[in-house]
C-alpha cells in the first residue's frame, strides 16, 4: 500500500471505493491486504481513493460488503437493563435460614424429615425435598458460607434479571439440581442439605445470561467474546464447588454443585433467550 504514489507512477488501476479520511480509506487498504492483495491510496477530489488492479475489484467490493455488514452489527449494542439488588428479598432469604437453622437444634428430627433424599424422591414421590432441603445446613460454618458467598451471586443475580425474577430462578435452579442430583444417585441410598446448589444455581443463570448477551452481540468469527462469561461461570464453579482439600472435602456434594450450576445455566440463558433488550447505536 503505497500512500504517496503520484497519477503516473500508478500501474492500471481502478477505484475500489473512497472516504472523507485517511484514516477510513487506511481501514479498507487492510482488509484489502488481509486478502492478500495490493492496493493503493490516491487524494482525489477531497477525498481519499483506493485503488486496485481490475481484476481484483469484484472480489475486493464482496469482501468491503461483508466488511461492512458486519461492522454495522458491532455499531449496534443491546443495552442490557440493570434491576435494583433487591436487598429486601437477599435479607429475608438470609434470615430464613437462619430460623430454619435455629429450628433444626430445636427439632433433631426436622433435617430427617426434609433432606434430599434418592430414595424418598424416587420410591416415595417426595420430589418437596429437594427445595426444602436448601434451607437445612449442616452446621454454622456451613449455614455462613451460603449467606455469605451466595448472598454476593445471589444479589448479582437479582441486578441482572430483576429480584423477584432472579430469586425465583435461583430457587427453581437449586431445586432442580437437588432433583437430577438425587434422581441420578439413585438406588444408592443418598442424602443432602443446604443451600449451596441454589448458590450455584446463581452462579450458573449470570453464566448464562452473560453466554447468550454475548452470543447476541458478536459474530461467530470473534469466539472470545464468548468464553469469557462461560469460563468465568466454570472457574467459580471449580474455586468454590469441588471442595478442596480441606476437612469438609469428603462432604462436599461436588455433584450436587454441578447440578445445581447447570440447571441455573439453562434457565439464565432460557430467561435471555426472550428478554426484551433496548438496542442503541454506538458512536
Amino acid at each position: 500500500m503505497d500512500e504517496n504514489a503520484s497519477e503516473e507512477e500508478l500501474p492500471d488501476l481502478v477505484p475500489v471505493g473512497a472516504w472523507p479520511s485517511l484514516g477510513e480509506a487506511q481501514e479498507h487498504a487492510l482488509v484489502v491486504l488481509a486478502m492478500n492483495l495490493e492496493c493503493w491510496i490516491f487524494p482525489a477530489a477531497g477525498q481519499y481513493a483506493l485503488l486496485a488492479p481490475p481484476a481484483e475489484a469484484p472480489g475486493i467490493h464482496r469482501e468491503f460488503a461483508l466488511y461492512e455488514s458486519e461492522q454495522s452489527d458491532r455499531r449496534v449494542r443491546i443495552e442490557p437493563p440493570v434491576f435494583p439488588a433487591g436487598i429486601e428479598l437477599a435479607l429475608v432469604w438470609a434470615l430464613s435460614l437462619l430460623v430454619v437453622f435455629w429450628w433444626q437444634g430445636q427439632d433433631l428430627s426436622l433435617v430427617d424429615r426434609f433432606c434430599n433424599s434418592s430414595k424418598a424422591l424416587v420410591e416415595g414421590g417426595e420430589w418437596w425435598r429437594s427445595f426444602t432441603s436448601l434451607f437445612l445446613h449442616a452446621d454454622a460454618g456451613h449455614l455462613l458460607s451460603n449467606i455469605g458467598i451466595g448472598g454476593i451471586f445471589c444479589v448479582m443475580v437479582a441486578h441482572t434479571v430483576g429480584a423477584w425474577r432472579g430469586w425465583a430462578l435461583i430457587l427453581a435452579g437449586g431445586t432442580l439440581g437437588n432433583l437430577a442430583n438425587a434422581w441420578a444417585r439413585y438406588p444408592t441410598p443418598f442424602e443432602s442439605i443446604g443451600a449451596s446448589s441454589a448458590t450455584f444455581a446463581a452462579v450458573g443463570i449470570l453464566t448464562g445470561v452473560a453466554t447468550l448477551r454475548a452470543w447476541r452481540f458478536h459474530s461467530l468469527r470473534e469466539l472470545r467474546p464468548l468464553m469469557v462469561p462461560l469460563l468465568t461461570g466454570l472457574i467459580v464453579l471449580g474455586w468454590y464447588g469441588s471442595g478442596g482439600d480441606g476437612p469438609d472435602a469428603a462432604r462436599t456434594d461436588v455433584a450436587g454443585h454441578v447440578a445445581g450450576w447447570t440447571g441455573g445455566f439453562l434457565l439464565g440463558a432460557a430467561v435471555q433467550k426472550f428478554e426484551r433488550t433496548k438496542s442503541t447505536d454506538m458512536v
